[in-house]
């Protein structure tokens, strides 16, 4: 293992990837993406781990990290604590501590987790109970499911409904009156209506609370442990989500059959980038003699950036399967992003109306009073100098899990009792060959596959 430099690691844009870290002694660079891409995962982890993006973003990644390493009964563990991480910021949070901490700055506040990241913990620790061969560790997650997620999930969208609300009416506030009549008796009137109409249109999408993924894995836990009543119930969400995917043999097995469900895991989720709007202040600018402008950002989606699908699922005794995408968790992503720029950019226009406007009034009171050509420019210089910093530190929030799959698929067959080897082809030429797979009568077997890369 490569020396690290705990707790000296700072995430780049989306907690991404990182270029290097060191020891604190011996400064030794480590590529954060030739690591990955070789899959050397313990440095990967130990470089998430002890980097600066919070604790449950580091327990989101690491957790997946875990996965790809093989290594399911730490990823189980790791998605546990940051589920526990995560349920305990939700009660300590409002929708006004929040705004508070967004009125700053949109990183300043403290990172919760989206509500498919908390929906596909769940799934994800489903999914290494099934590669541990153990359905009875699905179930489980399952029970937690329906037991804790539902009041979590409606306390969480009702804060963002709050949110959203009050970031409508954040112009409204005495901060930015006060600031705009500064401005205005300053000679530099705002017109903060040609500035709002910029924000990004709101989402038409509807709320993400349910994943098909999930009840698709519930449907197969229950089933395969003969819990009748449970599978249908998860089988009915499935059907309100995804009407491509059958699963009346899983629910009903054929007399003297077996059945075989092989779920596919493809691609690495899409991200969010900042999306940052220049405004003119035109009248500043032409007095200044410099550009002077508002940095306005928010969150924008990034779809994923290498779309690997399943090309085919075939078994040691020639079945091939119909493969049907269960879901694409890049909707999910999109719809997050979208439901919260609004907000975000509303709020990042007060950032910028409240914190610059005494330095821009000073500025150009500067410029107007300065003597000659010599003691403008050393005015101008002075209203840079305090100017920008403002804006470089307007940033956006888009921070997120990374390693999240894109797209959950799946293939089931129903055939006789006994020991198959299941291949999985993907796009990319890869294949995955699964061997002895015990399939008995009357039950669902649940295999797992992943090209996460």
């Amino acid at each position: 293992m490569k020396k690290l430099l705990k707790g000296a690691l700072v995430a780049g844009a989306a907690a991404v990837l990182f270029a290097s870290c060191g020891s604190t002694d011996n400064v030794e660079k480590v590529d954060f993406e030739a690591a990955y891409q070789s899959g050397d995962y313990d440095t990967c982890i130990e470089v998430v781990e002890n980097r600066d993006s919070g604790s449950i973003l580091n327990g989101l990644d690491a957790s997946m990290l875990h996965y790809m390493k093989k290594d399911y009964a730490s990823s189980g563990r790791r998605f546990t604590e940051t589920q526990a991480e995560m349920q305990s910021v939700t009660k300590d949070m409002t929708a006004a501590k929040t705004m508070e901490a967004a009125l700053i700055s949109e990183n300043s506040v403290t990172y919760s987790g989206a509500t498919y990241e908390r929906l596909l913990a769940y799934s994800m620790k489903a999914v290494d109970g099934f590669k541990m061969n153990d359905s009875s560790i699905a179930v489980g997650v399952m029970n937690d499911y329906t037991g804790n997620y539902k009041d979590e999930i409606t306390a969480l969208i009702q804060q963002q409904k709050e949110l959203e609300k009050s970031s409508e009416g954040v112009m409204n506030d005495p901060k930015v009156s006060a600031a705009s009549d500064a401005l205005t008796k300053a000679g530099l009137p705002l017109d903060l209506g040609t500035f709002t109409s910029k924000a990004p249109a709101a989402s038409t999408a509807p709320v993400y609370e349910v994943s098909p993924f999930l009840a698709y894995l519930g449907t197969l836990a229950y089933a395969s442990k003969g819990d009748a009543n449970h599978a249908n119930e998860f089988a009915l969400t499935l059907k309100s989500t995804n009407t491509n995917v059958d699963v009346s043999e899983d629910l009903a097995v054929p007399a003297g059959k077996g059945r075989l469900d092989v779920v596919a895991l493809a691609g690495k989720i899409g991200t969010r980038q900042e999306a940052a709007v220049r405004i003119p202040f035109e009248t500043v600018s032409d007095i200044i003699g410099a550009p002077v402008y508002f940095k306005v950002v928010y969150p924008e989606f990034v779809p994923c950036q290498k779309n690997i699908t399943v090309k085919s699922v075939v078994l040691s005794n020639g079945d091939k399967g119909n493969v049907k995408l269960i879901e694409d968790f890049d909707v999910a992503v999109k719809n997050d992003v979208e439901s919260k720029a609004p907000g975000a950019f509303k709020r990042s226009l007060f950032r910028n109306v409240t914190k610059s406007s005494a330095v821009i009034a000073s500025g150009v009171a500067s410029a107007q009073a300065a003597s000659n050509a010599l003691a403008k420019k050393a005015a101008v210089k002075t209203f840079e100098l305090a100017y920008a910093p403002i804006m470089e530190t307007e940033k956006a929030d888009i921070r997120q899990a990374s390693y999240f799959p894109h797209t959950a698929s799946a293939a089931g067959f129903t055939v006789e009792p006994g020991t198959y080897t299941v291949t999985v082809e993907y796009s990319n030429g890869a294949k995955d060959v699964i061997e002895n797979v015990a399939v008995v009568a009357g039950k669902p077997t649940v295999v797992i596959s992943e090209m996460l890369k």
